[in-house]
This record gives structure tokens, sequence and C-alpha cells, in this order.
């Protein structure tokens, strides 16, 4: 058992040390591992924490108070939603920020877009457009907004020199005029940083 320990002990401390990584260089370069890599890595994170628990629980050891964390937070925070919606709201969107995909909108061999995480209580509609790097690793060149919940075909994006065109049709539905839809013909420019 002090081996199976052991390896899941190193497991957790790696996954952790590329994840403070990753994070310290994303804030500095804004250069990241690619997004399932990430996903990959926290739920690695945190299911090690969890079985880590068990083990140092009995007999108690000051670790096991590091590796509760990972096992209480859940229940605390649905207790907290179940008492107050909103606090356990914001608790929830805080605990499940690290562990949502990304809402991928578009991808090809140079871009991908996707809608940005806001969290429970977020504001509607942030995207980001990530640029691939070398198989493994992505960089943030852009990010914008738009009021409505956009959807990207291959033949809407188009790349030159360093901004990025997004063609799109718009359905806004207008009871005013006979309950019909109107679609607008619209095209976002957004400048992409290198």
């Amino acid at each position: 058992m002090a081996k199976i320990k052991n390896i899941i002990l190193r497991i957790h401390l790696t996954t952790l040390i590329i994840l403070l990584i990753n994070f310290i260089i994303n804030v500095v370069f804004e250069i990241s591992l690619i997004a399932n890599i990430r996903l990959v890595l926290k739920i690695l994170l945190y299911v090690s924490a969890c079985i880590l628990f068990f083990f140092y629980v009995k007999p108690f050891k000051k670790r096991a108070l590091y590796f509760s964390i990972y096992i209480f937070s859940p229940v605390f925070i649905f207790i907290s939603w179940l008492i107050d919606g909103i606090f356990g709201a914001i608790l929830g969107s805080i605990f499940l920020f690290f562990f949502v995909p990304n809402d991928n909108r578009f991808e090809n061999d140079q871009i991908q877009i996707n809608r940005k995480t806001a969290g429970l209580l977020g504001a509607c509609c942030k995207y980001e457009v990530i640029e691939k790097k070398y198989f493994l690793f992505e960089k943030n060149v852009a990010e914008f907004q738009f009021e409505s919940n956009l959807y990207f075909r291959k033949e809407d994006i188009q790349i030159k020199k360093d901004t990025l065109k997004m063609h799109l049709i718009l359905k806004n539905y207008h009871p005013q005029e006979d309950d019909h839809y109107i679609t607008t013909d619209t095209i976002i420019y957004t400048v992409l940083k290198h």
C-alpha cells in the first residue's frame, strides 16, 4: 500500500507542478498547454488528491487537511447553494471553472475560436481566438464580445495578415413585424496580436 500511495503522491505533485508552471507561463508569455491536456491534468490532480485523502486520514496526518479541500469543497458548495442560491452559485462557478472544457465554436489548422467561460453569473458572449503552436501549445491572440451566441462555419472565417474576418448571418426575432425573423448580414473584424 505504501508503494501505491507514493506513486499517487508523485502523480499528484507532478500534475500540480505542471499546472502551476503552465499558469505562470500563461500569465507572463500568454502561451499555455492545449485545453485538452490541461483538462486531463486537472482531473488527474483532483482524483489523485481524493484518493490520497483516504490514505492520510487514518492515522490522521497533517497532509489530510490539504487533501480534504478536494473532498469537501463540492459538498460545501452544494450545502451553500441549498442555503443561499447566490452564494452557492458563486462558489460553484469558482470550483467548476477549473473543470469546464472549452466551448469550441470554430477550429481549423491555424486557429480556434472558443466561447469564454464566464461562470454562472457572468456576462454573455465573450469569445477568445486561440492560435495553435507546436501541436501541444496554444496562444490567446484576440478576444471579442458579441451580444449574440455565435456559431461559425469554415467558410465564415478568413485570416488576412493580422486581421480575423468573420462573416455572419444573424437572425433576429421581431414580434412587431408580424412575428417574423429578420436576417442581418454582418462582418466582424478582430485584430490579432502575435
